[in-house]
């Protein structure tokens, strides 16, 4: 099977001290320039090494430039050095899928998010290929793993670039910013030195007004593209989203050679070996599982690409059956999303959801979130204040700013808060759906995006923001099961709010550990919630490098070891890491509550899915769960659009109303 040039540029992940004497020819003196002493390289594929990693690492780069007029042709040694590397990353998979008696393969893609350079974007991927080999004794043991950290063409934030922004504006704007700025400076001159209190003073006081306004509208453009966050979702939507699924799609490709390769040495006559191969793995029950690792607009990235991946007309799509399987090899896994840059709307919806689709075909999906972080709460919605379709202001908010409330006292309960109702109410053989309507602890009730101090339950949770959503301006929904889906795509995830998460920093890269615990993401005053002034705090604090509001999660020294096992190792995995008792036999409730009490003493809140509870520590079976919760959804909002009031606002408005 043929493959076309891959458009990116794709390095290997080595330790320094496993390198060859041969290795100064392979290393990248470009990417990985002022790294001679670093620990970890980056090398071009094909270099030599005295011993393998136990999780081979790939730093690919979409070759996309930051402007277009900057766009070159990659090299042929880039073209060769990219196909060499899918073919390695596939080798390895391949190799593990063999071993017949071990795990399935499992490839872990991270994503980065706005406004990160080459360089940090390179930084934060050594340390996670260096966290997940020497740091973390548990990752490394099953040698199942394959790990990419994906770029795409993002920039940053420089002020060198104002006069690249202003050279860019198109001549109209650019004349009437000129304009209006030198003429409000002359007529300045000349009402303050002529007219001043005079009739022709005043309408020349109107004019320099007028010149003044159309000047800050002009300058208001520019400091929007200084801030580069549009014309970083642009090159994320067309240019990062579109090389990584091609990525994937030449994995998948190689993947199948390599089946086929079996088959001709097996059977040197098969006239067809790729096709024989290609109708192996989509019959086969084992795949490669593919997970993901989103942080901040990555997590758009992440679930753009899957959208893609996912095709809309596979017959089980249409019977209302997603699956996990995508191409011929993948199935997917793990979502682990992080301050993601992704609307609310994306789980307040229990209708058409534009991520709906793709979101429910992982077998575990996580969200960390904090309600301090102030990149997504005022950069990002100012941002999206011009661009995404809200009437609301909570509604113009993120995914990665929502938070749990505190309890009916005012007070916030920390660790697994629905643990205990989970106890009580899913018992073992019951309905998923059932148990779920039994429990009282819904997580769309408990989440919030905002919190108004003067009244007395002046949380805006996603309940009652699904309501306005569902049934604006209506006056038939009057009651609350009418107005709000008891369950909803917000069930299919697990949520970790880190806004009061006080812990000492672990450094990878330096391998030290502060001595005092501090607050990661936020002051962790531990309020019911935060208002302006811990706001400004923040602010300072974000400005003078205290603490980092967007991405401390992966400076945490508790926070840092479970995503990281959540995504290489799954939930079940992470939790026998807390119960690992070698005298002793697994007890996944046991590990969940050691987790709960972590999370308790450092300040988290989680809301654990009712699926995870079912699966991964009732035991039951991952598929039919899922199918069972996704015909709940779809259920409860077919009731919805069919309730007697619906019809009757329907029918007032004119509609005719038909059921089939």
């Amino acid at each position: 099977m043929d493959s076309k040039p891959l458009p990116v540029i794709l390095r290997k992940f080595v330790f320094r001290d496993v390198l060859s004497q041969e290795h100064d020819l392979y290393l990248d003196q470009d990417i990985d320039a002022g790294q001679d002493a670093a620990q970890v390289r980056l090398v071009k594929i094909g270099s030599r090494e005295r011993e393998q990693a136990a999780i081979p690492g790939y730093f690919v780069m979409s070759s996309a430039p930051p402007n277009i007029e900057t766009a070159e042709a990659l090299q042929e040694a880039e073209l060769q050095d990219a196909a060499r590397g899918v073919k390695e990353i596939a080798k390895h998979l391949y190799e593990i899928y063999t071993q017949q008696d071990g795990p399935d393969p499992e490839l872990m893609i991270a994503v980065h998010g706005y406004n990160s350079s080459r360089r940090s974007v390179r930084d934060w991927y050594k340390d996670i290929f260096k966290y997940i080999n020497r740091h973390d004794t548990a990752i490394p043991r099953q040698g199942n793993q394959v790990f990419i950290g994906y770029r795409w063409p993002s920039e940053n934030i420089e002020l060198q670039r104002l006069g690249e922004a202003c050279k860019a504006l198109p001549p109209l704007p650019q004349g009437l910013m000129v304009m209006g700025m030198f003429g409000a400076i002359w007529l300045l001159a000349l009402e303050l030195t002529t007219f001043r209190d005079t009739a022709p003073g005043f309408a020349i006081a109107f004019l320099l007004a007028l010149l003044l306004g159309l000047s800050t509208i002009i300058i208001t453009l520019v400091i929007l593209r200084m801030v580069v966050y549009f014309r970083d979702r642009y090159r994320a939507q067309n240019f990062g989203v579109l090389d990584l699924v091609e990525l994937l799609r030449q994995i998948d490709r190689e993947l199948v050679n390599c089946k086929a390769a079996d088959i001709k040495r097996q059977k040197p006559d098969e006239q067809n070996p790729c096709d024989v191969a290609a109708k192996f793995w989509q019959r086969t029950h084992r795949k490669v599982k593919l997970s993901f690792l989103g942080h901040s607009m990555g997590g758009f990235v992440v679930t753009s690409v899957v959208r893609i991946l996912s095709d809309v007309f596979d017959t089980r799509s249409i019977r209302n059956k997603p699956p996990a399987d995508i191409g011929s090899v993948f199935r997917l896994e793990r979502l682990i999303l992080t301050s993601p840059d992704i609307p609310i709307l994306t789980i307040v919806s229990s209708r058409v959801n534009f991520l709906a689709s793709s979101l429910r075909r992982f077998s575990e999906s996580y969200l960390f979130s904090s309600e301090g972080d102030l990149a997504l709460r005022v950069a990002s919605a100012t941002a999206n204040y011009f661009t995404f379709p809200s009437s609301t202001e909570a509604m113009g908010y993120r995914l990665g700013n929502v938070s749990l409330k505190a309890s009916s006292r005012g007070k916030k309960g920390y660790g697994i808060v629905n643990l205990s109702a989970l106890d009580e109410h899913f018992f073992p053989g019951s309905s998923l759906s059932d148990a779920i309507m039994r429990n009282p602890y819904k997580v769309m009730e408990h989440l919030f995006l905002t919190y108004t101090w003067w009244k007395k339950d002046g949380y805006n949770t996603l309940a009652n923001m699904s309501q306005d959503c569902g049934h604006p301006n209506q006056p038939w929904a009057s009651t609350e099961a009418e107005q709000s889906a008891q369950i909803t795509i917000a069930d299919f995830f697990t949520y970790f709010d880190c806004t009061d998460y006080k812990d000492v920093i672990f450094s990878v890269k330096d391998g030290l550990t502060s001595q005092i615990p501090k607050g990661v993401l936020t002051r962790a005053n531990r309020r019911k919630a935060l208002n302006w002034w811990d706001y400004l705090l923040l602010m300072f604090d974000g400005l003078l490098g205290r603490r980092d509001v967007h991405g401390g999660y992966f400076q945490g020294s508790f926070t840092q070891v479970m995503i990281y096992r959540i995504a290489f190792l799954g939930f079940t995995g992470y939790l026998q890491t807390l119960d690992d008792d070698p005298n002793m036999a697994f007890d996944p409730h046991v590990a969940l509550s050691k987790l709960h009490m972590q999370c308790r003493t450092l300040g988290i809140q989680s809301f654990l899915s009712p699926i995870r509870y079912r699966v991964n520590i009732q035991g039951e079976n991952i598929a039919h769960n899922k199918q069972e919760l996704i015909a709940a959804i779809d259920q409860e909002s077919t009731d919805i659009l069919q309730s007697d009031e619906m019809i009757e606002s329907l029918k007032n408005q004119g509609f005719e109303v038909i059921f089939k």
